[in-house]
């Protein structure tokens, strides 16, 4: 069975970008733990001033690994806090990305 990737933009609030570059250095291993648990399969996130686009791979699809981990106790509210610190929480600020094209190398 293959993997799923999707796309997802989120934006950040205004003079946030070096600190959630500073923190996404490293993130908490039971975090990383967790979202492996969860289904991640890899998450790679590329900035453009304040707006982030994130490249999710999952096992079984973004919306079902973040429910599972809504499942789980609290893994690090730290983190969790800090992030909402950093990153704007207007719904609109969020969305996923539609796949226009993709190539695979044979």
């Amino acid at each position: 069975m293959g993997t799923v990737i999707e796309g997802f933009r989120t934006r950040l609030r205004p003079g946030a970008a070096d600190d959630y570059r500073r923190v996404h250095a490293s993130i908490p291993e039971p975090l990383a733990a967790a979202l492996e648990e969860c289904g991640l399969v890899s998450w790679r996130i590329w900035i453009d001033g304040e707006t982030l686009f994130h490249a999710i791979e999952t096992r079984d699809g973004r919306e079902t690994m973040v429910e599972r981990m809504m499942r789980l106790p609290p893994v690090d509210p730290e983190w969790d806090a800090l992030i909402d610190t950093l990153v704007d929480p207007a719904p609109e600020s969020a969305s996923a990305l539609d796949s226009v094209w993709e190539f695979v190398a044979r």
